[in-house]
């Protein structure tokens, strides 16, 4: 799983893989927030396809300099460890 937008170095090394590419939406209204209803979405609608095993996090975001808040940070942590989810941090 890969925030969208997203750095490149995600997408290809996804294809070089050839894994599957499972994308969650960073909230532009709300200065590019990660939201974890739109991650339980993206797994959700990714588990009629695929098995993610991986969710990728970028802090700050890259490309949109988004810092994420503690709250969120949390929150994205402990969905990981609910859905059993190996949590990529890209600090």
């Amino acid at each position: 799983m890969i925030p969208i937008p997203q750095y490149p170095l995600y997408s290809a090394a996804i294809a070089d893989l050839d894994a599957v590419q499972v994308n969650y939406y960073l909230d532009e209204e709300n200065f590019w927030a990660l939201n974890i209803e739109e991650l339980r979405r993206a797994l959700t609608e990714a588990r009629t396809h695929c098995n993610p095993k991986v969710l990728c996090a970028i802090n700050p975001g890259n490309p949109t300099g988004q810092v994420q808040t503690k709250q969120v940070i949390e929150d994205v942590i402990r969905f990981a460890f609910e859905e059993g989810l190996f949590l990529l941090a890209d600090e």
